[in-house]
């Protein structure tokens, strides 16, 4: 065997072993999980409550990952306050997942100045944080929308598109 034939199959076998180890230790996102795993997730809002998705099913869920210094995540936030006034809180809930790593007391303050009603989770790590490793959040801003079982039924909505899409979860004629 030459020496780049013997290099070439180490290689081939190093890169199966990776492969092996990955799929079973990697932290896959939660989205490839089932609807009960994401259920179980225990979540500390801002305000001291304590939840799991599974507190929330019955109704649409909308997961907001966003952070104060983020510009597309701001510009959303008109309409995430108009869905949140226009939906009765036993249909429709918002759940706020930032990614700032201000502390608490800075971020609920924040929170407070601009009238940002809706629960928040912040754990302070950023894009290291429980939360945005499991769902897989890379970038900001990301929406999950959740449908009343738990399931994930969209993934980075914005606009109108969520809008509609909140819609027909709630009217129970959602098509992905």
């Amino acid at each position: 065997m030459t020496r780049e034939a013997g290099l070439a199959r180490l290689i081939r076998r190093l890169a199966a072993a990776f492969v092996l180890v990955a799929g079973v230790c990697w932290p896959w996102p939660v989205a490839a999980q089932q609807p009960d795993a994401i259920g179980r997730i225990r979540l500390h809002t801002v305000d001291g409550r304590s939840l799991t998705l599974a507190d929330l099913r019955g109704r649409v869920v909308l997961l907001d990952f966003w952070a104060t210094w983020c510009a597309p995540c701001l510009a959303e936030l008109p309409r995430l306050k108009k869905l949140h006034a226009e939906y009765d809180r036993e249909d429709f809930e918002i759940l706020g997942i930032s990614l700032d790593t201000l502390d608490r007391r800075s971020f609920r303050s924040w929170v407070r100045r601009n009238d940002i009603n809706w629960p928040q989770v912040q754990d302070g790590r950023g894009y290291n944080g429980d939360l945005a490793r499991r769902f897989g959040v890379e970038e900001l801003p990301v929406t999950i929308l959740l449908d009343r079982e738990g399931r994930i039924a969209a993934r980075n909505l914005r606009g109108d598109a969520l809008e509609s899409a909140i819609g027909r979860l709630l009217a129970g004629v959602f098509r992905d």
